[in-house]
């Protein structure tokens, strides 16, 4: 056993120590380890497990985490009402991604009654936060008028803050939609 495979092992076998002692932290980590494969073979329920453990506990990304799983079913069945039931605790301790999910869960009538007015403020809420998925979700809603007035200055604002960060869904809905023409170096325009 090489000496890098050998620290891994005890970096895994302290992980699972913590984790067994109740630490959510490392529930949380280690949860995250068999979702992703990461020094371990990817094990959806293993990961479902411990970060249902952690989310118990409170652990925000764990809260988020637990909510995914549910929404997407990866780990468990498919349970929006349980995905919003997590997703909600950890959108309310201000975790973007948890808002955004949010979002996307009352734009599309999942687990909850379809309703773009709670869309548009979760949307708001993450997007000012920087989360660039809610950035673009948000200007969606302005580009199709979702419960909002077709405002593409408005949109386009929020492409352009996504499309500074790298985002690929920025980048698909300026295809989709024809901006490129709008972009100048450094802004994203779009006349009034």
């Amino acid at each position: 056993m090489s000496y890098k495979n050998q620290s891994d092992s005890n970096h895994l076998s302290k992980v699972i120590e913590k984790a067994e002692a109740g630490d959510k932290i490392f529930q949380s980590c280690l949860g995250t380890m068999y979702y992703k494969g990461d020094g371990v073979s990817i094990d959806y329920e293993k990961a479902f497990y411990w970060i249902k453990k952690a989310a118990a506990q409170e652990h925000v990304n764990a809260m988020y985490n637990l909510g995914y799983m549910y929404w997407s079913g990866e780990g468990t069945l498919e349970d929006y009402e349980e995905a919003f039931y997590w997703l909600s605790k950890a959108a309310e301790q201000r975790f973007a991604p948890a808002q955004n999910y949010l979002g996307m869960m009352y734009r599309d009538g999942r687990g909850v009654d379809e309703d773009f007015e709670e869309a548009f403020i979760w949307f708001s809420i993450a997007a000012e936060q920087g989360n660039a998925e809610a950035q673009c979700n948000l200007a969606l809603m302005y580009i199709e008028g979702n419960g909002v007035p077709e405002l593409h200055h408005e949109a386009v604002h929020w492409i352009n803050l996504a499309y500074r960060q790298g985002s690929i869904f920025a980048d698909e809905i300026i295809n989709d939609y024809d901006f490129w023409s709008y972009i100048d170096d450094d802004l994203l325009e779009f006349p009034e």
